[in-house]
């Protein structure tokens, strides 16, 4: 694993990944999909290849399937002191062995689906099944069971200094020793739901890790558990003390982000990718991402800090000799390497979901792999070839392709093909031929909603080394239709103060037309700013709106108006920046009125491919006439009254008060006690009919329109 020190770059944080430049003012011009950071390198599969989290993508080492068969998963993976390696298969329950130069061979086939674990200790090979919970011993060519506890699930096997075989359980957590001759005895109950991963240190002394909580614990000669380190997070899934004698031991924890940690007595919150899923291994891809991984460093001294983070669930861990530790990790299978001083460096090149167990040395580490099951060897070489697929880019619509271009040293091979489902499958172009301009080359795909590209990386004996740093590929998306997405139509004459101009960098006297063309191409401008304070003028009528493009283009809007009952529009104005306009109604004959709103994309696009969207208000109900008012005197038993009746030509009658001789307005009522028609008649007593002529009455309308006029005798 030399190869991976040389290629170490700084670190940087992975979070900050994506680069999706969309430089084009609208769907006017082209848009640029650049891949460039580690981030968007992750995205995408590759075969043999290293991005570092600088975002440089290399050759990674020569991988070497150790396996002719292709289980399901492997589990289990432990390398005896001759070499050979043992692994524990998923879905068929094998144990294989495996020599160089030779295939594999089944070494014990279980009644189980699955061994969960292995373990050696001289000529012994220790293999842990389940669901059923068992350990059996292979020894001499044949297989015996060798511990059966009451536990359903057997997560872990360790051989301590004194080759006694260590068993981590679960459902409650329970740890055992057990001696050559199968004598066992409980070493400690934790308060805990599984022991998920047991290793012995350079001292033969035996570390546990636990799920529910996740902690590590240290057993001494007297079996005294000690903690060395409470993660705070739900499993402690993997331990690897540091080679040498430095005493330093690594440890990752997982933790699901959107659930609580599991109380004791429950199935490990992390469960087998295959089905019935078992507790306590790999997760699917669908649960993955809401799940993170921590790495600690714990000292000999006990001190510990957490020295990376990631998205990624880490299966295993395996410590290097100068002081860093590869992270086995799913669901992308991507093998990761910290250094000491916490620059990292990321191997995707393996074609499984998961990376599941380290064997082997440090200078040659061994690893594998789930779903599909698969056991790699490193070398000391580079693969070559090595290759890349991106991430498919899904530019929402139809799209023409301009060119691709790449930043690249060595020789870098690329391809692109192009199809419209959001997944590639045999409805997708064939992959192009390599383009050969690296400084720009047009894309030969054809026209498609989804684009990908692909990377085949060569190493030449003595050349520059083969790195791809950066790649964009260029598209026109078909023009998106703007829409307009409600209408609002405050009461008549409601309209609001002009609030002060709030954008950074307003310039006054600059008409609002030439700012919105100086603005940089895909701004949309600064946010509609809110009304300001409500008040009312009599014969208008205000109108708002709201209206989006998909294409983030700049928008215009013109209105348009038609009576009710008439099919023609009639254009009110057109123009428009603003999603608010103030109607004049006092142009216009009293009546109801349809309002239509229609918005284009043409400030940011080319008349041929400019669209509209448009939508219509509900109707609005114009009248400017006021009430006509007419009294008369009514003279009964004596008593002498004012009839006043009020009629609207177009809205109900709201409110009619009088005043007598100059006094205080004084509202009446109908005689049917509610003001709620057209047409009202009133009754006003009188003291003495003289009274009449020195009294105004005054009538509204529900649309603000006044009359008012005095009495009129008869």
């Amino acid at each position: 694993m030399r190869q991976l020190t040389r290629r170490v770059l700084p670190f940087v944080v992975l979070g900050a990944c994506v680069i999706a430049l969309q430089a084009r003012p609208g769907a006017s011009g082209p848009a640029f999909w650049t891949v460039a950071t580690s981030g968007d390198f992750l995205k995408g599969q590759s075969d043999g290849v290293y991005v570092s989290l600088a975002g440089v993508l290399s050759a990674g080492p020569q991988l070497t399937n150790r396996l002719t068969s292709t289980p399901a998963q492997i589990w289990a993976l432990t390398a005896a002191s001759d070499g050979t390696l043992w692994a524990g298969t998923g879905g068929d329950g094998k144990v294989l062995r495996l020599r160089a130069g030779q295939p594999e061979e089944t070494a014990f086939d279980s009644d189980e689906a699955n061994v969960f674990a292995t373990a050696t200790s001289g000529n012994r090979v220790y293999a842990a099944t389940g669901p059923d919970g068992k350990v059996y011993v292979i020894e001499n060519g044949a297989a015996r069971t060798f511990f059966d506890p009451a536990e359903k699930y057997i997560w872990a096997l360790a051989v301590d200094g004194s080759g006694r075989l260590w068993v981590g359980a679960g459902n409650p957590a329970v740890i055992y020793r057990v001696d050559a001759a199968g004598a066992n005895q409980v070493v400690y109950r934790p308060p805990a739901a599984h022991v998920v991963t047991l290793a012995a240190d350079r001292n033969g002394r035996i570390l546990a890790g636990t799920e529910s909580p996740g902690r590590v614990y240290r057993f001494e000669a007297d079996d005294r558990p000690f903690v060395l380190l409470d993660s705070g997070l739900t499993e402690l899934r993997a331990i690897a003390p540091a080679p040498g004698t430095s005493g330093v031991v690594f440890a990752a924890a997982v933790a699901r982000g959107d659930e609580p940690a599991s109380s004791a007595g429950e199935t490990p919150s992390v469960a087998f990718a295959a089905p019935p899923p078992p507790p306590g291994g790999p997760t699917t891809s669908s649960s993955a991402g809401s799940r993170k991984s921590v790495v600690f460093r714990i000292e000999a001294s006990g001190v510990w800090e957490a020295i990376w983070e990631s998205n990624d669930v880490v299966y295993d861990l395996a410590a290097t000799n100068d002081g860093g530790v590869l992270a086995a990790s799913g669901p992308e299978g991507r093998l990761y390497r910290i250094e000491r001083n916490r620059e990292v460096l990321l191997l995707t090149g393996v074609d499984a979901k998961q990376i599941t167990r380290f064997a082997g040395t440090a200078e040659a580490p061994v690893f594998a792999t789930a779903n599909p099951g698969r056991v790699f060897a490193t070398g000391s070489r580079t693969q070559s070839p090595a290759s890349y697929v991106s991430a498919v880019r899904d530019t929402k619509s139809v799209s023409e392709w301009g060119i691709l271009r790449w930043s690249s040293t060595g020789s870098v091979a690329m391809y692109t093909r192009s199809g419209n489902t959001e997944k590639p499958d045999d409805s997708w172009s064939p992959w192009s031929a390599p383009y050969a301009r690296k400084d720009g080359d047009a894309i030969k795909s054809p026209a498609a909603r989804f684009l990908q590209w692909k990377a085949v990386l060569t190493q030449a004996t003595g050349s520059v080394p083969t790195q791809l740093t950066s790649v964009t590929a260029a598209y026109l998306a078909k023009n998106s239709r703007p829409l307009v997405t409600s209408v609002t139509v405050p009461p008549p004459g409601v309209v609001f103060q002009r609030p002060f101009a709030s954008e950074d960098g307003a310039i006054a006297g600059l008409d609002d037309v030439t700012a919105d063309a100086r603005r940089p191409p895909g701004d949309p401008g600064p946010p509609t700013p809110s009304p300001g304070r409500r008040m009312f003028q009599k014969g208008l009528q205000t109108i708002s709106w709201k209206a989006e493009d998909a294409d983030t283009d700049h928008l215009s809007y013109a209105l348009h108006y038609r009576r009710e009952g008439e099919s023609t529009w009639h254009e009110l104005r057109r123009g428009l920046t603003d999603q608010i306009f103030v109607w004049d109604t006092t142009s216009v004959a009293d009546g109801r009125y349809i309002l239509k709103i229609v918005a284009s994309d043409d400030p940011s696009n080319a008349a041929d491919r400019a669209l509209t969207g448009e939508r219509e208000s509900d109707p609005v109900e114009i009248d400017n006439t006021p009430p006509a008012l007419t009294t008369e005197i009514a003279r009964s038993g004596g008593g002498v009254r004012l009839v006043v009746r009020v009629r609207d030509a177009r809205s109900a009658i709201q409110k009619v008060e009088y005043s007598l001789g100059g006094g205080a307005w004084q509202v009446i009522y109908p005689i049917d006690k509610v003001a709620d028609a057209p047409e009202e008649q009133y009754e006003l007593p009188l003291q003495n009919e003289a009274d009449a002529a020195r009294i105004v009455f005054r009538a509204f309308d529900v649309l603000q329109n006044v009359t008012s006029q005095p009495a009129v005798v008869r």
